[in-house]
């Protein structure tokens, strides 16, 4: 089984891809998605403490979500089915790349994505159904929950028109959105 920790997959800083490694058999499959040897080597500190899935259809977009401080917090993002373009907003001030989204499109086979707090975070599906498991490190505090518009920011989703919720179709603009994140910019 080849490992691959730690990678870096943009010059977004702080997002990490942590890959433990799939191992395939007649059985199906199986993978690692964090350990203490995936966090040490990808020098990240990250201890979940909610768990989430989420089961949607082709053209669904949820997000752009994320918490406020001080209820802010990372979190680890992996599919166990289907496709996703995952998308992530820098909401950090201070990053060098405050505004700039990071895309990846997702599988099972990929392993888990590490985002810091600070950024935003949706996705979008591109296969019939995904399943898209979230852990974070923060509890969810529905007072604290928001988010930033899915089309208000620079990024051309494939979808059109999306599936979304209500909720997520009135978010507020990211020109309108005072980001009270500066300098989270450590894993």
């Amino acid at each position: 089984m080849e490992v691959h920790v730690g990678q870096v997959v943009s010059s977004m800083s702080g997002c990490r891809l942590l890959n433990g490694g799939t191992f395939d058999d007649r059985r199906g499959s199986f993978a690692k998605v964090l350990s203490s040897q995936l966090q040490q080597t990808s020098e990240i500190k990250f201890k979940p403490r909610e768990l989430f899935w989420s089961k949607s259809v082709r053209g669904v977009i949820r997000g752009m979500h994320f918490q406020l401080p001080p209820y802010s917090g990372s979190k680890l993002v992996w599919v166990s089915k289907g496709l996703i373009r995952d998308v992530i907003l820098d909401l950090r001030t201070k990053s060098g790349t405050f505004g700039n989204c990071l895309v990846n499109e997702m599988d099972e086979s990929l392993g888990g994505l590490y985002i810091p707090a600070g950024c935003a975070h949706g996705f979008e599906v591109l296969s019939d159904i995904a399943i898209v498991n979230y852990a974070q490190e923060v509890d969810y505090f529905p007072a604290f929950d928001t988010g930033i518009a899915w089309n208000s920011f620079n990024f051309d989703w494939k979808s059109t028109p999306p599936i979304m919720s209500e909720r997520d179709l009135k978010l507020p603009a990211f020109s309108d959105f005072e980001s009270p994140f500066s300098d989270e910019t450590t894993p």
